[in-house]
């Protein structure tokens, strides 16, 4: 599926983000890609057409709880990381809680390890949920100075919970580098364009 042709990308979604008498189970939609590959809006045009879903993102929980990272509060790494980590536990509690209500979730995460990805997988399935995982993909160097310059592009706009965390150019590099592409796990590819 095409990024760039967005509307075909929701359309081609559809079918399996919907309940059907012969698969009645709940549905957990993961969204995993680099940060400014687009999980945020994919995200956003799902809930507009299936607003049954519940989106759970760590962004969100931070804004919420402590505002924008910058503004609301100071611009320092280890505070991040403690929000981060209160947002981790906060983002596991609801989808707990949701999974046990039979709820269908979309869960907005990088998803950058398979390690995370299978956690999250074994809970979902655990509870007897049908889990769709939707990767973002940016593929060789072009792909990579796209997400860039989209990090740059978000960064020089409005600041949301879902944009506000600056991402310098060589921690973005380390995501790049270290990002575990989702190979066999029955991925549904999106490749950002």
């Amino acid at each position: 599926m095409a990024f760039t042709d967005f509307a075909q990308t929701i359309h081609d979604l559809n079918p399996l983000l919907q309940r059907t008498d012969a698969d009645p189970r709940p549905v957990v939609l993961m969204t995993c890609g680099l940060a400014g590959a687009g999980k945020t809006t994919l995200g956003r045009a799902v809930l507009a057409q299936h607003p049954h879903f519940t989106r759970i993102s760590i962004d969100a929980i931070i804004g919420s709880r402590h505002g924008i990272y910058g503004r609301d509060y100071d611009a320092d790494p280890a505070l991040y990381d403690a929000y981060m980590e209160e947002a981790d536990g906060i983002y596991l509690a609801e989808f707990e809680r949701l999974l046990a209500e039979g709820r269908d979730v979309l869960l907005e995460r990088s998803f950058y390890a398979r390690e995370d990805r299978e956690e999250f997988r074994g809970l979902a399935e655990g509870k007897g949920a049908r889990v769709v995982l939707v990767f973002l993909k940016a593929e060789g160097e072009e792909g990579k100075e796209r997400l860039w310059e989209r990090i740059g592009r978000r960064s020089e706009g409005v600041r949301t919970a879902d944009s506000a965390l600056e991402i310098s150019r060589e921690v973005f590099d380390g995501y790049w580098a270290g990002f575990e592409d989702p190979v066999g796990e029955g991925e549904v590819v999106v490749k950002v364009a």
